[in-house]
């Protein structure tokens, strides 16, 4: 399994995208701090828009041929955010398996509040065909999209 270097994710190339967003009272817990599922939202919410951005809405892509469902999910959770804070949630990065039709692809996020890292977020998203679930190459057109940020 693939994983991205801390010190990697803590980074925002200009080639990241990026999505501000507030933290919202029902984001924290009753200590006051997001409750740590909220960081998966957070980057999940992240990738939806980009999806969006490069013409592959969610909404239409969960009716195509191909579904890509999370198989991993961790978070390094380096700064405390609270109800009010605004962060911003970069894709910092995007590696592909390196076989010639690979069939996943781990994203990298940063979540920070002004320059500094908040939560570093990494998901390893397995490609499928929508009426098997059967592992699937991942599509020309995302490859596409993700270029700019793939290690």
């Amino acid at each position: 399994m693939f994983r991205f270097d801390r010190d990697r994710l803590k980074l925002a190339p200009s080639s990241a995208f990026t999505l501000e967003l507030p933290i919202r009272f029902q984001d924290v817990d009753a200590a006051g701090i997001i409750f740590y599922p909220r960081a998966l939202e957070l980057c999940h919410d992240a990738y939806v828009a980009f999806l969006e951005k490069v013409g592959l809405p969610l909404h239409e892509v969960l009716r195509g041929p191909w579904l890509a469902p999370v198989r991993h999910a961790e978070a390094d959770y380096l700064k405390p955010l609270r109800f009010g804070d605004r962060v911003e949630v970069a894709l910092v990065g995007a590696h592909f398996e390196t076989m010639p039709n690979p069939t996943e692809v781990t994203l990298g996020f940063r979540v920070a509040r002004g320059t500094e890292a908040a939560i570093l977020v990494q998901t390893i998203h397995t490609f499928v065909e929508r009426k098997t679930f059967q592992r699937t190459g991942v599509p020309d057109e995302l490859r596409k999209a993700l270029a700019p940020v793939t290690v």
